[in-house]
């Protein structure tokens, strides 16, 4: 699934007339680069949820085409990263695993392997992170198990941490079990990781996975050009 209904207010004015995920970068829209890297790696059947500016999502598709299977899911109301996960239910739960990408990041990572680890761990979710400054930062004990995170600039943990602890940031890109779907809540606005925190809570496991020095940016921030 790649998230894309958002406002993209970090990027106004651009964002006032053209929806986040169709903001050139590189000559190319955001969603794009997205789409061809996850077919890149075999993906056939990807869900794209919109909301914002939403008719020109729906006209770009209309007039470009790709190997992968685009399913369109129009939010009347924007629902968060949590909530467009949870709306999309019936499309992603195969059963078995399933990859949320954000359509505003862009990386070198190896989605294969970071699916390879999550497999192996049993893990209900798999985050990839990154050693970068954020204000956001997640925390996980040294098996790369998620503990908690920073909230309001203090470190909040809902799994005790037995020996050492590390910070570090999401990079907007998850794998996640379908189990999660009878977690989340009904019919409503919320953000995915205050509910990564509840499973933390209720002994889920949850890892995250380490890109290292793999290249990451932020395209929501800013649009560059590498």
């Amino acid at each position: 699934m790649i998230l894309a209904a958002g406002f993209g207010t970090r990027l106004k004015p651009l964002t006032e007339s053209i929806p986040k995920a169709l903001v050139e970068y590189n000559g190319k829209p955001m969603v794009y680069h997205v789409i061809k890297k996850l077919e890149s790696f075999g993906i056939k059947k990807i869900v794209l949820n919109t909301h914002h500016l939403a008719g020109k999502i729906n006209d770009y598709f209309a007039n470009n085409s790709f190997d992968a299977e685009i399913i369109l899911v129009h939010e009347e109301m924007i629902l968060g990263t949590g909530g467009a996960i949870k709306n999309a239910k019936n499309l992603l739960n195969s059963p078995g695993n399933f990859l949320v990408y954000n359509v505003d990041v862009d990386s070198g990572i190896d989605i294969q392997l970071m699916f390879e680890h999550h497999k192996m761990s049993s893990a209900i979710a798999t985050l990839a992170v990154k050693n970068r400054i954020t204000s956001r930062y997640l925390l996980t004990n040294e098996e790369n198990i998620l503990i908690g995170r920073t909230e309001n600039g203090k470190e909040i943990f809902y799994r005790e941490p037995e020996g050492y602890y590390l910070k570090t940031a999401f990079c907007g890109i998850s794998i996640l079990n379908d189990e999660i779907f009878s977690y989340l809540p009904e019919n409503k606005y919320f953000e995915i990781i205050p509910e990564f925190m509840k499973l933390v809570n209720k002994r889920k496991l949850i890892r995250v996975f380490d890109i290292g020095d793999t290249y990451w940016s932020d395209l929501g921030k800013q649009v560059i050009e590498k």
